[in-house]
C-alpha cells in the first residue's frame, strides 16, 4: 500500500467514540464539527475499540462508560469521575496518560442524554472559545487547552419549550438548537397534527428532545364547563381525537388547556377550580381506561384559580398541572419584577416576592409530583393580525430566505427582552432556586418561545434560561457567563 503524504506535520487530533447510535450520533457529529473547525487536516473519527491510546495522536473522547473502554480506563485511574444521575456527564481535559506529551479531551456520560449533553457544554465552554482565525493559532490553541476538570447533572430534569406548531419554520434546525442548549423537551400545539409528525417526533428523539402533543379540551370554544352535557361532548371529543390522531405517535405525554383562560374565580356558584377539576376527571377516566400508560399535562391558567387551588384536590394524581400566568417574572409576557396595578384587588401576585410565595405554596399543595410550569418572557404569535386556526399542514419545512426575512421582523421584540433579561435573570434564577427546595416533585419547565426563529439563532434571553435551569444554584455570574458562549451564536 502507499504511504500516505504528510501535509500537515505534528500531532494530530482524532476522536473515539463509545457509539454512534441514537443521541450519541448527533454528539460524535457536534464534537467532530468544533474540532475539525480548529485544525486543517482531516479529523479522524473512529470506534473506541478500534483506538490505540498510546498513539502518536491527542485524543477526544466521548462516550459512556460501558460503551468507551479509553474512559473507563480514565475513570479507573481517577482521571474523571462521571456522575451516576440520569443526564450526568463529567467532561475534562488532562495530560495523557497513555502517551507523554500528548493531551486527552474526554466527555463521559452517565447515560447516552449524558453524551449528548457533556459535548454540547464542552464545545460550549472550551472548542468554541479557542480563535479559528488562522490554521496554526488555533491548532496551537487547543493544545494548550488548560487542564481542567468538571462533572454536571440538570436539576431541573425536564427543560423545553412550549409553542405552536406552525410557527417552528425549519424544525430540524429548531430542534438541534435546543439540543445545544441541553433542552429535552417541547410541547406543541396545534389544532390537528401535522402531516409530517412522524418524522418529526423521530427526528426530535435523535436529539434528545421528548415530544408532547397540545390540543384542545373545550379550549376556544363556546362551550360552558359548568354544563353537563357540553362537558360530555368534550369529553366525547376528545376521546376521538386521541384515538383518530395521537394514540399511534411515539409522544411522550399529551397536554391540553381547557376553559380556564380568563380571570372568573367562580361560576356558577361554584370555584372555576373545582369546575375544571370536575371537567378534567371526566375527560381523563376514558382516556386511562383506554391506554392506562398515558400521561396527561393539564395546563392551567392560575388567573382563573388564584387562592382556590384547594378545589382541584380531587384531581387524578396522574395528571400533571402545568401553571401558567401565576405572576410576574418568570410567569409574565414581559420578565419583569413587577406587573402594573390590576383593577381587581384579588388579581392574584403581582409582585416577584409575591409570584415566587404562590409558587411555593402551589407546588405544596401537590407534593408527590412535579411542579409543572410554563415561564415566559421572550416572544409569542401575533394573535391580532396573523394566527387562525388551521388544518392539516407540513410542519417546520419552510426555506432559509423565509426564516432569515422572518427573524429581522422579530428582532425589535427579542432587543427589548433581551434586555430585560440581562437586568432581571438573577430573580428568575433565585425563584427556580427557591422552587427546587419547595417542589418535593421536583420542576418542569416548558418555555414559551413560539415564533421566536429558534431555528436561525440562538437569543441571549433563550440561552439565559436554558442555563439557568440546568443549574440554578451557581452564581448569578458563572449562569450568565455560560450562556455567552459563542457556541450559541454559532450557525
Amino acid at each position: 500500500m502507499t504511504a500516505r503524504e504528510v501535509r500537515y506535520p505534528g500531532a494530530r487530533w482524532r476522536i473515539a467514540f463509545g457509539s454512534y447510535d441514537g443521541v450519541q450520533n448527533f454528539a460524535v457529529n457536534q464534537l467532530q464539527m468544533m474540532v475539525q473547525r480548529l485544525v486543517p487536516y482531516l479529523v479522524e473519527v473512529i470506534p473506541a475499540a478500534a483506538a490505540c491510546p498510546a498513539d502518536d495522536v491527542h485524543w477526544m473522547l466521548a462516550g459512556t462508560l460501558a460503551q468507551n473502554a479509553l474512559i473507563l480506563d480514565l475513570a479507573r485511574r481517577g482521571a474523571v469521575c462521571v456522575p451516576c444521575a440520569p443526564q450526568g456527564y463529567a467532561v475534562a481535559v488532562l495530560e495523557s496518560p497513555w502517551r507523554q506529551g500528548r493531551r486527552v479531551g474526554v466527555i463521559a456520560g452517565a447515560d447516552p442524554a449524558g453524551v449528548l449533553h457533556g459535548t454540547q457544554d464542552f464545545n460550549a465552554r472550551v472548542l468554541a472559545s479557542l480563535p479559528a482565525s488562522s490554521a496554526s493559532a488555533s491548532q496551537a490553541a487547543l493544545e494548550s487547552i488548560p487542564a481542567f476538570s468538571a462533572s454536571e447533572c440538570p436539576l431541573v430534569t425536564t427543560r423545553g419549550i412550549w409553542t405552536w406548531g406552525y410557527v417552528i419554520y425549519d424544525y430540524r434546525r429548531f430542534l438541534d438548537h435546543m439540543a445545544r442548549l441541553r433542552m429535552n423537551s417541547i410541547t406543541v400545539w396545534n389544532d390537528c397534527p401535522p402531516v409530517n409528525c412522524p418524522d418529526f417526533i423521530s427526528y426530535a428523539r435523535s436529539r434528545g428532545v421528548g415530544v408532547i402533543l397540545g390540543f384542545h379540551w373545550g379550549w376556544g370554544t363556546a362551550l360552558d364547563i359548568t354544563k353537563p352535557d357540553d362537558r360530555l361532548a368534550i369529553a366525547a371529543d376528545v376521546l376521538a381525537k386521541y384515538r383518530q390522531d395521537y394514540a399511534r405517535l411515539d409522544i411522550d405525554a399529551i397536554y391540553f388547556q381547557t376553559l380556564t383562560e380568563h380571570s372568573e374565580t367562580r361560576l356558577r356558584g361554584r370555584t372555576t377550580a373545582s369546575w375544571a377539576c370536575q371537567l378534567v376527571n371526566e375527560v381523563s377516566a376514558p382516556l386511562f381506561a383506554l391506554n392506562p400508560g398515558l400521561r396527561i399535562h393539564f395546563g392551567l391558567h392560575a388567573t382563573s384559580v388564584l387562592d382556590n387551588y384547594a378545589d382541584l384536590a380531587p384531581l387524578d394524581p396522574r395528571v400533571t398541572i402545568v401553571w401558567e400566568d401565576a405572576g410576574a417574572i418568570p410567569f409574565s409576557y414581559d420578565p419583569v419584577i413587577e406587573l402594573p396595578p390590576a383593577p381587581a384587588a384579588d388579581a392574584g401576585p403581582r409582585t416577584a416576592d409575591q409570584t415566587l410565595e404562590y409558587a411555593r405554596r402551589l407546588a405544596s399543595f401537590r407534593p408527590a409530583g412535579a411542579f409543572g410550569m410554563v415561564p415566559k418572557g421572550w416572544t409569542s404569535l401575533d394573535w391580532k393580525n396573523e394566527f387562525e386556526h388551521h388544518g392539516p399542514f407540513v410542519l417546520g419545512e419552510r426555506s432559509r430566505d423565509f426564516t432569515q426575512t422572518r427573524l429581522a421582523l422579530r428582532h425589535k421584540r427579542w432587543d427589548c427582552v433581551n434586555a430585560l433579561w440581562s437586568a432581571n435573570y438573577p430573580v428568575a434564577a433565585r425563584f427556580y432556586r427557591e422552587m427546587l427546595d419547595a417542589a418535593g416533585g421536583g420542576l418542569a419547565a416548558w418555555g414559551l418561545i413560539e415564533d421566536g426563529l429558534l431555528e436561525e439563532a440562538i437569543q441571549f434571553g433563550a440561552a439565559l434560561f436554558a442555563e439557568t435551569l440546568w443549574n440554578p444554584r451557581r452564581s448569578d455570574s458563572d449562569i450568565l457567563a455560560r450562556a455567552m458562549s459563542p457556541y450559541y451564536r454559532m450557525p
